[in-house]
């Protein structure tokens, strides 16, 4: 790493884990352990946290130390869209939930080779297939993102009549998930954009997937439980605070 490179990585690591470590504080303050959803959240966090500490490790170890957090954090992106799929499933027909699982489950081998040339290319073992292979990570990684967020926003105008700005007034907590939703999904597309088109300077650094993930993962930890949860219980406590006119 030059040393322009170096204090952008360690700057983004920084951010990395601060911002997890706080949300799984965060995490623990709303934990209940009988509750699967919340016990996946707190380790998805947890899988996501080491890969911001590789900035600390010293040849010949960097490179090792770097693919095996890299690995954790594939696991962590899993979780993630498995928690999403758990958030979003009452709103989804079951052949809905199939589909959703199915596909997630169809890219799994890209990780595995994913996981492959990372650990061939970080640690000079002759293979660069990482470098082609990165920029299709999105594309294994968002989309069940992007449509859970969809899906959402489609049930909150459907399912209940509301329109967005309605339930944020009513519930300015709601709003703020919405905000990272909405912020991680610009930073993916962002992440995207300068992977692509090889734009990045240093060392093809950037820190623009670890707000995304940041976001990714504000935005399970606000509301530990399922969307319709979280939905009902807004509506019944405006209904019960306007005397049912609602």
């Amino acid at each position: 790493l030059t040393l322009d490179g170096s204090i952008l990585e360690a700057w983004a690591e920084g951010y990395n884990v601060g911002s997890l470590i706080i949300l799984i504080l965060i995490v623990f303050c709303n934990y209940r352990a009988k509750v699967m959803l919340h016990k996946l959240i707190l380790l998805e966090l947890v899988l996501a946290l080491w890969h911001g500490t590789f900035i600390f490790a010293q040849d010949p170890y960097y490179g090792w130390y770097l693919s095996a957090t890299a690995t954790l954090l594939f696991l962590s992106y899993f979780l993630h869209n498995i928690i999403s799929w758990l958030k979003i499933r009452p709103f989804l027909p079951r052949w809905g939930s199939r589909v959703f699982i199915g596909t997630l489950i169809a890219v799994q081998p890209f990780w595995i080779v994913e996981c492959w040339s990372n650990w061939e290319y970080f640690n000079g073992l002759g293979i660069r297939v990482n470098v082609s292979t990165r920029p299709w990570e999105a594309l294994a990684r968002d989309p069940w993102w992007i449509f859970t967020t969809w899906k959402l926003i489609d049930a909150i105008k459907k399912t209940y009549g509301f329109k967005i700005w309605g339930l944020i007034k009513i519930s300015p907590r709601f709003g703020v998930m919405i905000g990272c939703m909405a912020l991680s999904i610009v930073f993916l597309l962002t992440d995207v954009i300068v992977t692509a088109l090889h734009i990045t300077h240093n060392a093809g650094i950037n820190p623009y997937w670890r707000f995304a993930l940041v976001f990714k993962c504000a935005s399970d930890t606000i509301f530990l439980d399922d969307f319709k949860s979280v939905l009902d219980d807004i509506v019944a406590r405006s209904f019960s605070n306007t005397g049912g006119r609602v």
